[in-house]
C-alpha cells in the first residue's frame, strides 16, 4: 500500500471519528432537547392546571383581580370585575382615574388615603372597604386589597396587583348587628336611667325613716317604744340591704361595677366589721372571734367598701345559719412585692353546713345555701355578688363545708402596696415575756396564743384557773414566775367559789378578757385584775394593753366609745343651705342640724338654691342631686360660675347628697364642682364629719 493511500486512510479515519463524535453529541442534544421539551410541556400543563384552579377559585369566591400600570395609569381588570358590577367588559373603565369615579363620594377619600399610605411605605398592603356604583346605578360594598409588585431602580412603584371581593352580605349583616347593638345600648341606658330613678325613689323615703328613727333615739322613750323603734330601724336596714343587693346584681349584669382604689386600713375595716356583727350575733348568743395578722401593712390600696361587703356577706350568712357556737373572721398576710400585697380572709361558722350538692352551685345567682323551708330567707344573690367582687379584686374563693358541722369561706385578694407603709410596730418591752393564758375555749385561746407568739412571748395555756393557780404557786416557789396572766371571764367565773389568791397572784400582772354584753360578777371584779379588756381586739390594742399592764399605766380601751360630736364641732355654729325637694328629708335635716346647733335654710330646687346663695352668706350647702326645675349638678355649676366671675373670695363648701352611690355619679358630682359627697340614707357620723371639715 502506497504511502499516500495510507495517509488518506488515516485522514478518513480521523474524519470518521469526528463524525462519530459529532453524531454522538447530536444524539445527546436531541435527548436533552426531548427532555427539555417534555419538561416544558409538563410546566405548561401544570400552569394550565394552576390557572384553571385560580380561575375556579376566583369564580367560587367571587374575587375580581386588577392590574394597574402605575406609570401609564392603565387598569386591567378580570372578567369577574365587570360581572361584579354588571358592566360589559368593553364598558368597564380602563384607567385608574376612571375607576375612582365609580367609588361612592363618601368613601373615595378614605380609599385614596389608604392607597397613599401603601405607596409611601407606611403599610405593607393597600386595604380598603368602599361602595362601587353598579350598572343599575345602586351601590355595592366591596373589600379591596392589593400590593406593589414592581418598582423601578430608584424604588418608585411601576405596577400594583390586587383583588376585589363582594362584601355586600357581610356589610348588611354588620349594619344589622350595629342596629341591634344601638337598640341594646339604648335599652341598657334606659335600664340604667330606670335604676337611677328607682334608687332615688326608694332611698329618699328610706332616708326619712332612718333619719327620723335616729332623731327618736335621742328622745326619752319607754322600753316598749324603744323596742318598736328598734324594729323600725332593723326593718329599714334589712330593706336597704335587700335593695342594695338587687342593685349590685343588676349592675353586675350590665358590667357597670367599677372598683375604687384608695388607701385604707385592714385593721380598721376588720374592727368595723366585727363591731357591726356583734349585736346580731349576741341576739343568738353566738360569739364572734377575730384575728388580724400583725404582718399586714398599716395601709393598703383598694376598694375597702367592696372588700367589707364581701366579708359581710360571708359573716351574715354565718350568723344566719348558726344556732350555737361561734363565727370566726380572720385576715392573714400571704405575700407582698414592690407593688402588691396578697391577703387571705377566712370566715368560719359552726352552723348547719352546706350539702355536697349545694356546694356545686353555691355561687349561682338566685341559689340559696340553706334549707328551702323559708326559715332563713335571703335573695340568693349575695354569694354570687361576693364571688364576682373577689374575682374583680384579682382573687379567688374556696368553700369547705360539712352538713351539721359548719362552713368555711376562704378567699384572697390582691391589693396595692402603699409606699412606706409597714406592719404595726411591736413594743420592744413585750418581747420575751412569760405569759400564762387561762381559757377553756380552743379557738378563742388559739387566737391569743397566735398573737403572743408573733410578739415573741413565751406562752403556756391552762383550761381552768385552778390548775393555773397551782402552776403559778409552783413557779413562784422555784423563783421562775410568769410576767403576765391573761384570764378569760368564763374561766374566772368557774373558779369564783374556790378562788384563794396567794402571794403569786397578788404580785402578778393580770388581764381579764370578756365578750361584749357579758356582765362581770362582783367577785370576779374583786380578784384584782389590772386591765379589763373586751374581745375581740386588734393586735395593736392587745399589745398596748399588755404594755400598759406590765408598766402599770392606765390601759387603753380596746373598744370605740359611743359616738359623740367632738367639742370643736359643738363650738362651731354654721349657717347651712339645704337644697332638697323632699319634705320628709327637709324635716330630718332641719331637726338633726338644729339639734347640733346650726342654722339651716331650705331651698326646694336648684333655682331657689342659687337665688338664696346670691342673697345670703352660707358656710355650707347640702345639695341634693335630683331636684325639679334645676338639679343639684346644674345648680353647683352655676354657683361656681358666680364665684369665678365675682370678687376673689373663698369658695363655699358644697356637699352633694344623692341616692345614687355609683362611682360614675360620684365622678359627675366632683366634675360639677362639689367638694364632698355622701349617699342617702346618710349616717349622722358622715354628716358630722362634713360639718367638722368646714373652716
Amino acid at each position: 500500500m502506497s504511502e499516500d493511500l495510507r495517509k488518506k486512510i488515516k485522514e478518513l479515519e480521523a474524519e470518521l471519528k469526528v463524525v462519530r463524535l459529532a453524531s454522538m453529541q447530536w444524539e445527546e442534544i436531541q435527548r436533552t432537547y426531548q427532555k427539555s421539551n417534555d419538561r416544558l410541556q409538563q410546566v405548561y400543563s401544570e400552569l394550565n392546571q394552576v390557572n384553571e384552579k385560580l380561575t375556579m377559585a376566583f369564580e367560587a369566591s367571587q374575587l375580581a383581580y386588577w392590574d394597574w400600570d402605575f406609570k401609564s395609569g392603565k387598569l386591567e381588570c378580570g372578567e369577574n370585575m365587570a360581572h361584579l358590577l354588571g358592566f360589559g367588559k368593553e364598558a368597564f373603565p380602563v384607567t385608574f382615574s376612571a375607576f375612582l369615579e365609580l367609588i361612592h363620594p363618601d368613601d373615595v377619600r378614605e380609599a385614596r388615603e389608604n392607597l397613599e399610605k401603601h405607596i409611601n411605605g407606611i403599610t405593607p398592603f393597600f386595604e380598603s372597604e368602599y361602595r362601587l356604583k353598579t350598572a343599575r346605578g345602586d351601590w355595592k360594598w366591596v373589600f379591596d386589597k392589593g400590593k406593589i409588585v414592581e418598582r423601578d431602580i430608584i424604588g418608585k412603584p411601576l405596577r400594583l396587583l390586587g383583588v376585589v371581593m363582594d362584601v355586600e352580605r357581610k356589610k348588611t349583616h354588620e349594619n344589622r348587628l350595629l342596629a341591634e347593638f344601638e337598640k341594646a345600648d339604648g335599652a341598657n341606658k334606659a335600664k340604667s336611667s330606670f335604676l337611677a330613678n328607682m334608687a332615688h325613689e326608694i332611698y329618699t323615703p328610706l332616708s326619712g325613716v332612718v333619719g327620723m328613727a335616729e332623731i327618736l333615739k335621742q328622745s326619752e322613750l319607754s322600753p316598749e317604744q324603744k323596742e318598736y323603734l328598734e324594729i323600725i330601724v332593723d326593718s329599714a336596714t334589712n330593706l336597704l340591704s335587700v335593695f342594695n343587693t338587687i342593685m349590685d346584681f343588676l349592675k353586675i349584669e350590665a358590667d357597670q361595677i367599677e372598683l375604687t382604689n384608695s388607701a385604707f386600713s385592714v385593721y380598721e375595716l376588720m374592727e368595723d366589721l366585727v363591731s357591726s356583727l356583734i349585736p346580731e350575733a349576741a341576739g343568738k348568743e353566738l360569739e364572734v372571734l377575730s384575728f388580724v395578722d400583725p404582718n399586714i401593712p398599716m395601709l393598703v390600696k383598694g376598694d375597702a367598701i367592696r372588700l367589707k361587703q364581701v366579708l359581710r356577706v360571708f359573716a351574715d350568712n354565718g350568723v344566719k345559719f348558726t344556732e350555737n357556737g361561734e363565727i370566726s373572721i380572720s385576715a392573714n398576710f400571704l405575700s407582698w412585692d414592690e407593688d402588691t400585697v396578697n391577703l387571705q380572709f377566712k370566715v368560719t361558722d359552726t352552723g348547719i353546713g352546706i350539702s355536697v350538692e349545694a356546694l356545686k352551685k353555691i355561687f349561682t345567682s338566685f341559689t340559696r345555701i340553706g334549707p328551702s323551708t323559708g326559715k332563713y330567707g335571703g335573695s340568693g344573690l349575695g354569694l354570687a355578688i361576693a364571688r364576682y367582687l373577689i374575682i374583680k379584686m384579682k382573687g379567688e374563693v374556696h368553700v369547705e363545708s360539712q352538713t351539721g358541722k359548719g362552713s368555711s369561706f376562704v378567699f384572697n385578694v390582691l391589693l396595692e402596696k402603699v409606699p412606706g407603709s409597714e406592719p404595726p410596730f411591736c413594743e420592744p418591752g413585750i418581747k420575751g415575756l412569760k405569759v400564762m393564758v387561762i381559757d377553756s375555749h380552743p379557738s378563742r385561746s388559739g387566737i391569743i396564743i397566735d398573737y403572743l407568739g408573733r410578739m415573741d412571748c413565751d406562752t403556756v395555756i391552762f383550761s381552768n384557773l385552778t390548775e393555773g393557780l397551782q402552776e403559778l404557786a409552783h413557779r413562784h416557789k422555784i423563783r421562775r414566775p410568769v410576767d403576765l396572766l391573761i384570764v378569760e371571764l368564763e374561766a374566772a367565773m368557774m373558779a369564783m367559789g374556790s378562788f384563794k389568791p396567794g402571794q403569786a397572784w397578788e404580785e402578778l400582772n393580770k388581764i381579764l378578757l370578756y365578750y361584749p354584753g357579758t356582765g362581770i360578777p362582783k367577785k370576779v371584779s374583786e380578784m384584782g385584775f389590772h386591765t379589763v379588756m373586751k374581745r375581740p381586739f386588734l393586735p395593736a390594742e392587745f399589745s398596748s394593753a399588755i404594755l400598759n399592764t406590765i408598766t402599770h399605766k392606765t390601759p387603753v380601751t380596746a373598744v370605740k366609745a359611743a359616738f359623740r360630736p367632738p367639742a370643736g364641732h359643738e363650738a362651731r355654729q354654721l349657717r347651712i343651705l339645704l337644697a332638697e325637694d323632699n319634705l320628709i328629708n327637709q324635716k330630718v335635716a332641719q331637726v338633726t342640724l338644729s339639734k347640733l346647733g346650726h342654722q339651716i335654710d331650705i331651698a326646694e330646687n336648684g333655682n331657689i338654691a342659687v337665688a338664696m346663695y346670691k342673697k345670703n352668706k352660707y358656710d355650707l350647702i347640702l345639695m341634693d342631686i335630683f331636684m325639679p326645675e334645676m338639679d343639684g349638678l346644674e345648680a353647683t355649676r352655676e354657683i361656681r360660675h358666680i364665684e369665678q366671675s365675682g370678687p376673689m373670695e373663698k369658695a363655699i363648701h358644697i356637699c352633694a347628697i344623692t341616692a345614687n352611690a355609683d362611682k360614675d355619679d360620684e365622678e359627675k358630682c366632683y366634675q360639677s364642682g362639689v367638694d364632698s359627697y355622701i349617699s342617702k340614707p346618710f349616717k349622722l357620723e358622715e354628716l358630722i364629719e362634713i360639718l367638722d371639715s368646714i373652716k
